[in-house]
């Protein structure tokens, strides 16, 4: 290998190369299949071409002539530069030697380019974030997006998806209990389908392993299903055995039929691609899916791209030890084991490492034993997976014994009867668990380190101050990543943070420690914040924190411009150990011509409380009661749905109310004298110096200023210190009326033209004559998929979610488009000019329906809750179904033809079939739904009055506030 002069950190030369090696490039310059030159093209005229110039590497395979082409260039991060600088150089180089893929690395983060399609390449949906093996980059020459998981497997996964369901309701009828009961049952007989797949693959590669054939899933299905219940328990002894484990314990399925049509269910399923990569995904991919439909599931499985994120910044090595106490179904230990495997020197000594030292893990629950099975199909490294409550057997890295890496996700809120224990007793999960991944860290590991997903909670609430002190002191902290809440839906809305602390268990000087960490808010995690939780194109800042998680001090200036912030502990250490940001966030500068005041010197703040549960009633005895904002309205609070005899904190008229628990901020006045619970704090002006209605009208305005000081684990909450520390204007009180008289003016007509807005329903005429016809006579419902089956695979088509649909609004238009291979099965399939009604609680309960219009390719699909009715053109419009069906008399009807247990009801289908409307002539439909469109036309420009008026109230407030409105 040449003498490298380029200033590229040995480290990340190291981490390049041998990242390579383990895709099988080649280096050796006496090999003459070498593939990879360093510092340099590999022909004088490429050398030309690059006109002095120096590519870090540049990567050659054989085009269809057999001669060498350059197809992959990557550039290292210098010390001090952007990645993006890097690329920027990787791309003009590789577009100079015809090369189509550029990689900017660090070593581990990794950004790449296509210089054919200028964009990122894509693989298996995702971006390429990792080096590419040969065989894989030669299939980017001809396009930016490939697809390893044949079209077959993807579609035979989501089909696995639905086996489950059936397979849960066989199981539930042979008397296995809900959750991992079942689910247990399933991944075993699962397991049987993946490793026989597995193994064939290794088979055919010429692979050979120590797997009886006897196991084979082929062979088990050849078994009469009289004997085919005891043949696969003694399967499971030979895996036993052969994988040095019991992991695999007797299947408890009484029912031989039962077994027999799952097995049938999933014989004809292809699950694992030998094109993939990583063996072990389409178990993987099974985890992820149920557990995304199985709420008591969820808690078992994190995000992939959270896992790599913590992955990456803790960047586990050969020889060192990484723990999960936590590990549920493996996820964080399965993708260590990738990434070792990915960058160590590949020999017998090291292989044997990492399958039998390197990764550990505990799962209080039965889910231990899929963890093991999942990490068989990935690689191995299973032996070290224990069933067992963590917190119940500290270890103590102090004497020696323990980890040098913990990596999890901790249980949150929970109790424990094991905190004794520890060094600071207590029955609090969240603080117990934390003390356990510290003490965890052999004190002598050279680099002791952790990175925890903890709920919001742990970084501020009072009663875990002294977890928080113990954490600063016994480790580095080095940054606290913010994460959106959201990012762990739809398996719990909890907000959360990943800690990251070095130097762990080590007794450092003061001197020797930081004086601050790093604080970044991740806004966006590249996926929605809802329970779909979809790809967006818009990136992630997961990225920007990968890039600059080494926190190097030669980068400051950079990394506080993409939104790093620095806390210094001074201040923390003054305020409880608090480790949320946004408590030590400089705001700027006011601009406002008014005195600004705090709100404690002109106020009396009133924090809610709510009384015990025997006081209340709803029948209007007692007080009126308020929790939260839901009964806000546009300047009163409507009417309560609660009242109590109980009265803990009263709001009398003329208080503002605010609310200060998710959502944080909404603000409304108090027009009677009212209880409030601690959803709410009421704001009462003092006489003489605060107009209560300039004070809501400021209020109103500052939601999301009041929203910086908020954070809460479950739910985002602002504390009572806070809202007395909040600042507003406070002009002269002849000032502040003047503004109110001004603003409750441009209210008043807000009002009067949302009234005629809202209070607007588009009615069909009761004294309309026609037939009676049900509507499952005039429309189709649930078209049939077969029509777009001979469509191209790549066909653009719309889809649409249930959040696109607004209730009461007539049309809609897709927001996304989507390849009709990825949404044919498994959505609901419509086209321009069908009708859509959402069928599940409460989307149907607030009118959610609406007929679908300009789709890409006349083509639509969406989520399995809606209704699609495709009207027969011939005898009715779409938009006569569609007003029917948004009647008060249909909802009503709707409404009591549920199905389905509270919270998750459906209506009935049949119920919609069978709902019967008048049906006159087309000619008499026209004239009536033109009618309507005609009162439409004068209804629209009440809404430009509510746009344009609201306008003209944010002008003025921002002017008081001395902002300027964009």
């Amino acid at each position: 290998m040449s003498t490298l002069t380029a200033p590229v950190e040995a480290n990340t030369r190291v981490l390049i190369n041998k990242s390579l090696e383990n895709l099988g490039w080649i280096f050796d310059v006496k090999n003459p299949k070498r593939n990879v030159f360093l510092e340099q093209a590999k022909t004088k005229k490429e050398l030309k071409l690059l006109n002095g110039e120096k590519p870090d590497y540049v990567l050659y395979v054989k085009d269809e002539r057999g001669e060498d082409k350059a197809i992959m260039v990557i550039e290292a991060k210098r010390p001090g530069k952007r990645i993006d600088t890097a690329l920027e150089q990787g791309i003009r180089y590789a577009k100079a030697l015809d090369a189509p893929i550029v990689f900017a690395t660090d070593g581990l983060f990794c950004k790449s380019y296509h210089t054919k399609f200028d964009r990122t390449p894509i693989l298996n949906g995702e971006e390429v974030d990792e080096f590419l093996r040969e065989t894989l980059a030669i299939k980017y020459l001809a396009h930016w997006e490939v697809n390893t998981v044949s079209e077959k497997v993807r579609i035979d996964r989501k089909a696995l998806i639905n086996i489950f369901d059936e397979a849960n309701n066989m199981l539930r009828g042979d008397g296995l209990r809900a959750g991992i009961e079942r689910f247990g049952e399933f991944a075993n007989i699962l397991f049987l389908k993946l490793i026989s797949e597995n193994e064939r693959i290794k088979n055919e590669s010429g692979k050979q392993t120590a797997f009886d054939d006897s196991c084979h899933w082929d062979i088990i299905k050849q078994i009469p299903k009289t004997g085919r219940l005891d043949y696969i328990n003694q399967v499971y002894g030979k895996l036993n055995a052969l994988y040095k484990t019991e992991i695999f314990t007797p299947l408890t399925i009484r029912n031989e039929e039962i077994l027999k049509e799952i097995m049938d269910k999933l014989d004809p399923l292809t699950l694992t691609d030998v094109e993939s990569d990583v063996k072990g995904d389409a178990f993987e991919y099974f985890l992820k899916e149920s557990a995304a439909t199985k709420n008591d599931l969820g808690e078992y499985f994190t995000p992939r791209h959270i896992v790599k994120t913590m992955v990456k910044l803790v960047n586990p090595q050969i020889g060192e030890k990484v723990y999960d106490p936590f590990c549920g179904t493996g996820g964080f230990l399965i993708e260590s084991f990738r990434h070792i495997w990915n960058t160590m020197p590949r020999n017998d000594k090291t292989i044997e490492m990492l399958k039998k030292e390197t990764v550990f893990g505990n799962e209080i629950t039965n889910t231990a034993r899929i963890t093991k099975m999942n990490m068989i199909l990935a690689g191995d490294g299973h032996s070290n997976i224990h069933t067992k409550d963590s917190l119940a057997e500290p270890i103590d890295g102090s004497k020696g014994d323990g980890y040098d890496v913990v990596i999890t996700n901790m249980p949150y809120s929970q109790k424990t009867k094991y905190g004794n224990l520890y060094d600071m007793p207590s029955n609090n999960g969240d603080s117990i668990c934390v003390q356990h991944c510290m003490k965890a860290i052999n004190s002598t590991a050279e680099n002791g380190r952790m990175a925890l997903v903890v709920p919001e909670g742990f970084l501020f609430r009072k009663d875990l101050s002294k977890t928080r002190e113990l954490l600063l002191k016994n480790c580095d902290l080095q940054s606290v990543i913010s994460l959106p809440q959201g990012v762990f839906l739809p398996y719990t809305g909890v907000k959360t943070n990943i800690i990251y602390a070095t130097k762990v268990n080590q007794k450092l000087k003061a001197s020797q420690k930081r004086k601050d960490f790093w604080y970044f808010d991740v806004k966006s995690d590249g996926y929605t914040l809802d329970n779909h939780r979809r790809k967006l194109d818009s990136g992630s800042d997961l990225d920007k924190y990968q890039e600059y998680r080494k926190l190097d001090d030669d980068q400051r200036q950079d990394m506080l411009d993409v939104g790093f912030e620095v806390i210094p502990l001074n201040k923390v250490n003054e305020n409880s150990h608090i480790l949320v940001g946004s408590r030590y966030r400089e705001h700027a500068p006011i601009t406002s011509s008014y005195e600004y005041v705090e709100l404690k010197d002109v106020s009396d703040i009133i924090a809610g409380q709510s009384p015990s549960g025997e006081h209340y009633n709803d029948n209007g005895d007692g007080v009126p009661f308020y929790q939260g904002n839901a009964n806000f309205g546009d300047v009163y609070i409507k009417s309560p749905t609660k009242w109590t005899r109980q009265t803990t904190k009263m709001a009398i008229p003329g208080d503002v109310l605010l609310s200060v628990r998710a959502p944080v901020g909404a603000v409304n006045i108090c027009n009677d004298s009212v209880c409030i619970g601690r959803g709410l704090m009421a704001i009462r002006s003092r006489g003489g110096v605060l107009n209560p209605k300039y004070l809501f009208f400021i209020l109103r305005a500052a939601e999301e200023k009041l929203q910086q000081f908020s954070s809460g684990s479950t739910f985002a909450a602002i504390n009572k210190s806070d809202v007395e520390r909040f600042k507003i204007p406070l002009p002269t009180l002849n000032v502040q009326q003047n503004i109110v008289d001004e603003l409750d003016s441009y209210q008043q007509i807000i009002n009067g033209a949302r009234a005629l807005a809202r209070n607007y329903k588009p009615i069909i005429p009761k004294n309309i004559t026609g037939e009676v016809k049900a509507l499952g006579d005039i429309a189709v419902f649930r078209p049939s998929k077969d029509e777009v089956k001979s469509l191209a695979r790549d066909t653009l088509v719309s889809f649409v979610p249930m959040a696109d649909m607004n209730a009461h609004k007539i049309s809609f238009a897709a927001k996304e488009e989507k390849p009709i291979s990825e949404v044919h099965n498994g959505f609901t399939y419509f086209k321009d000019g069908d009708v859509l009604l959402a069928k599940i609680t409460p989307c149907f309960e607030n009118g959610k329906s609406g007929i679908a219009r300009n789709l890409k390719n006349g083509i639509g699909f969406g989520s399995t809750e809606y209704i699609v009715i495709r009207a027969n053109l011939d005898v009715v419009y779409p938009e006569w179904i569609y007003y029917h069906i948004n009647s008060p008399e249909f909802l009503k009807q709707g409404n009591e033809n549920m199905t389905g247990t509270a919270g998750q009801q459906r209506i009935d289908i049949n119920f919609v079939k069978g709902y019967s409307i008048v049906v006159p002539s087309l000619e008499e439909q026209h004239r009536v739904l033109n009618e309507i469109k005609t009162e439409y036309a004068l209804i629209e420009p009440s809404r430009q009055i509510i746009e344009v008026f609201t306008r003209k109230m944010q002008t003025k407030i921002n002017e008081i506030w001395g902002e300027q409105i964009d």
